[in-house]
């Protein structure tokens, strides 16, 4: 019995770590950006308000 307890319980830390070290990616890769992903203001205005350049 104590056996499966403590498989149990190495399987529930794993997960733990493997949690932790994908959101610890995800907030990385999400913090980085690319220079693409960023709007400029008129950009931002544009696609906001619709304003086309004439």
């Amino acid at each position: 019995m104590f056996q499966g307890i403590l498989i149990f319980a190495i399987g529930g830390l794993l997960l733990i770590a493997a949690f932790a070290v994908l959101v610890g990616r995800r907030r990385r890769y999400e913090e980085s950006g690319s220079p693409e992903d960023q709007l400029t203001d008129e950009e931002f205005r544009r696609i906001e308000f619709g304003d086309e350049e004439i």
